[in-house]
């Protein structure tokens, strides 16, 4: 900061943006701990208000603050809890919104809520821009299924129309919560402001203040009680639609404040093979921070088991020597035995493909090419190319995929929705749900399947399905006739 600016200008701006951001954290299902989560937030703010001056990078600092800290202390894989609204259009749309796999449901909340899109929607969330846009595409093209609003016979703007009414609805919502009382906090506020001022090092203030918030969060973390079926009647499953995940390489400064809370990166895209089609397939996995995320994404397909027994990886279980970025171009450097059980031109391949597709995804450049290296010299001969491999789109993939939920979700018992993707040109999916225990189907259906194809090229489906408690097998099936095929693909999953 200038050395002649306003000292108070923290108070000024919590007073500003104080009752947004605890509604967001309210509408994240972070009610709890709103109040600790916004003063986190404030004080990561004061701390690097020599770098962040202009106002909108300090509020939009704030948002991906509060957003990334309310995800970190709700239970993993619980779906969203949103407040009750009286008008009963309103609470449909939230208890479908409920309703998606939970990271599908934050991303329309924060956006919708917020009214951020595009470029700034990506830096809060951190993700590429194309992959964000890609995403929010999806997850409103399944809410607007869901709820009737979106599909054959709609009317043209129809995207447009249910973006209003879920703004409406969050803010319908965000008015049922009442903000905490904020003379505490202002008062702490002007306090650093004025000690800054007398000379005492803002820096020891902010450390002891962060040490206290940050023991509170691993208390509530620990101590915050499991989302039952009687809380909340929704579903919600850790995959995203078929859009393309992107998380940013840089770790969040929030979530781990304090040494002593393990950081990670979530819904990191792998890539897997699938054991019987040979397609790639990508699953989203949390793994540990490091300084080098792409480094430590290629180390876990060598050595990460896929949660879906019907994938494996082509890779032997090898790890990776170094990483080297210049311009576009990715030299992974591996050790021999990672390239030990690579017997075919086939294995190579689909080797080849797991690694580019997942190291491009992470880094948000669809024309990165990947060069490798066995123990820093030549690798066997099917993995040299001069000029490095890239991605040939969407042709690795299998026809059929089922994104989410994933194999062995643990879900509430409620309504599912159930997303996934077709190749264009194979028909619409059908979708078998069977007890696992009576062996009995309990539900079959044809889904709901776009007509066009997304920025990725797939179409993109969706069904939506009421479960109880028990075990269950979903299987989507589906047929074409030139030349005459069939794919499938099945999820297991528990709903208690």
């Amino acid at each position: 900061m200038a050395a002649d600016e306003d000292l108070d200008w923290l108070v000024r701006v919590y007073e500003e943006q104080g009752p947004t951001l605890h509604r967001l954290a309210v509408l994240l299902d972070a009610e709890d701990q709103s109040t600790t989560i916004v003063r986190s937030a404030m004080l990561a703010l004061q701390r690097r208000s020599n770098r962040l001056v202009d106002p909108a990078e300090r509020v939009e600092f704030l948002q991906e603050h509060v957003v990334h800290l309310a995800r970190a202390v709700r239970p993993p894989q619980a779906p969203l809890r949103l407040p009750r609204v009286e008008d009963q259009k309103h609470q449909d749309v939230l208890r479908t919104l409920t309703a998606l796999p939970h990271r599908t449901a934050e991303l329309i909340v924060v956006s919708h809520y917020l009214a951020v899109f595009g470029p700034e929607l990506a830096g809060i969330m951190r993700m590429t821009v194309r992959s964000c846009n890609q995403r929010l595409e999806a997850a409103l093209e399944a809410l607007g299924r869901s709820l009737g609003r979106l599909g054959p016979g709609t009317e043209t703007g129809g995207i447009e129309s249910l973006s209003q009414e879920i703004t409406a609805a969050l803010r319908t919502a965000a008015a049922q919560v009442q903000t905490p009382g904020t003379e505490e906090l202002e008062k702490e506020l002007t306090e650093i402001a004025h000690q800054r001022r007398d000379g005492v090092s803002t820096r020891v203030v902010a450390a002891v203040t962060v040490i206290a918030v940050v023991v509170g969060l691993l208390f509530a973390v620990l101590t915050r009680p499991t989302v039952t079926a009687t809380e909340n009647p929704s579903v919600s499953a850790s995959a995203s639609p078929s859009a393309s995940a992107s998380p940013s390489a840089t770790p969040s400064a929030s979530a781990s404040a304090s040494q002593s809370m393990p950081a990670q990166v979530r819904d990191v895209p792998l890539y897997y093979v699938g054991r019987q089609s040979g397609g790639l397939y990508r699953e989203l996995r949390d793994l540990p921070s490091t300084g080098n995320l792409v480094r430590g994404a290629i180390e876990a397909l060598l050595s990460l088991a896929p949660l879906d027994p019907d994938y494996s990886s082509a890779w032997g279980p090898g790890s990776v020597n170094t990483t080297d970025t210049a311009g576009d171009v990715l030299t992974v450097d591996l050790t021999a035995d990672a390239f030990e059980d690579i017997t075919t031109l086939a294995d190579a391949q689909r080797a080849r493909d797991q690694v580019v597709y997942t190291a491009s995804e992470l880094v948000g450049d669809l024309d990165l090419r990947v060069k490798f290296l066995q123990d820093g010299a030549a690798p066997p001969e099917a993995f040299v190319s001069a000029t490095g491999f890239t991605r040939s789109a969407i042709a690795p993939m299998p026809e059929l995929w089922i994104t989410s939920p994933e194999n062995g979700a643990k879900l509430t018992a409620g309504q599912l929705v159930i997303i996934g993707t077709v190749k264009p040109g194979v028909g619409e999916p059908i979708v078998t749900i069977t007890d696992l225990e009576t062996e009995l189907v309990v539900a079959q259906t044809s889904a709901q399947t776009s007509t066009g194809v997304n920025g990725d090229g797939w179409r993109v489906w969706s069904v939506s399905v009421q479960l109880n408690a028990g075990s269950y097998d979903i299987r989507a099936a589906v047929t074409w006739d030139d030349p005459p095929e069939r794919a499938s693909e099945n999820k297991s999953v528990t709903v208690s």
